[in-house]
């Protein structure tokens, strides 16, 4: 893709990605988000939307770029939607969305609770790309900018859900956690009430159930916080979603609401150690 001249150079430095686009008739507007090339033209009647990914893509393309030369030759396999509208509008908004799944995250070391403890896990997960236009409840779009894998979440093939997975190197403290512009961070706080020490080595992540914010201050998107209190092995792990993000997130703006209401229980382990 070194074909392709850019207007100006990645941004290092702002994670901020999204937001309203204004197009002429006609036009098209081309971005590059991590390694996915994805372009937009505006018609009098339709959008096109054009994207390409790479058959491998990595956790840490986080980079994204506006593409000076809209009309390049889009690399194959190259995905084409169109979308009919009686008169299109010129603008249309480009935005966030946490996945469509829940996201089964894999931390690269064990978590482990010693008995009496409680604290706090800063994980984060993928991000889509949503387009919105004027008049419509439903986005035309939802993109993952990163695909993720397909992975089983239960007991057994007969109990339990498709879930998206991913690694995630979680930090106890938040400055450690790398600010990332395709993810959004998710607090977990654990409380261990039970008389031993507990270990996990995967996590289910209702993300659907979660609410979307973004913070200005710390330049991050956030959901909202997750509580799991653990009593002992004859009683399921409590989950509890909080309405609000932590005082760490600062002063945020709401971006999305969950896709679906918050359960009194989830299953977001398989198993305690």
């Amino acid at each position: 893709m070194s074909e392709i001249n850019l207007t100006q150079p990645p941004h290092l430095d702002s994670l901020k990605w999204w937001g309203e686009q204004h197009f002429e008739l006609q036009q098209a507007q081309a971005w590059q988000f991590g390694t996915m090339l994805f372009r937009l033209t505006r018609g009098l009647k339709e959008w096109r939307l054009e994207y390409h990914r790479p058959a491998f893509q990595h956790d840490d393309e986080q980079q994204w770029q506006r593409l000076n030369d809209s009309a390049f030759a889009m690399p194959q396999p190259a995905n084409i939607e169109r979308y009919m509208f009686h008169n299109t509008h010129n603008s249309l908004q480009l935005m966030p969305r946490l996945a469509d799944r829940s996201v089964v995250i894999k931390p690269i070391d064990p978590i482990y609770i010693p008995a009496g403890q409680r604290g706090t896990l800063y994980i984060s997960t993928p991000l889509w790309i949503a387009g919105l236009v004027d008049g419509l409840a439903d986005p035309l779009f939802e993109i993952p900018v990163l695909q993720p894998k397909d992975t089983w979440f239960g007991k057994d093939p007969q109990h339990g859900e498709l879930c998206y997975a991913t690694s995630v190197d979680g930090r106890t403290e938040l400055n450690l956690l790398k600010p990332r512009a395709f993810r959004a961070v998710t607090p977990i706080e654990f409380h261990n009430s039970s008389p031993h020490q507990l270990r996990f080595d995967r996590m289910n992540v209702p993300v659907r159930a979660l609410p979307l914010f973004y913070s200005p201050s710390t330049g991050r998107l956030w959901t909202s916080q997750i509580k799991v209190y653990y009593e002992g092995a004859d009683h399921p792990a409590r989950v509890r979603i909080e309405n609000k993000t932590p005082v760490q997130a600062g002063e945020v703006n709401a971006i999305h609401p969950p896709r679906e209401p918050a359960g009194a229980l989830f299953n977001m382990f398989d198993s305690f150690f």
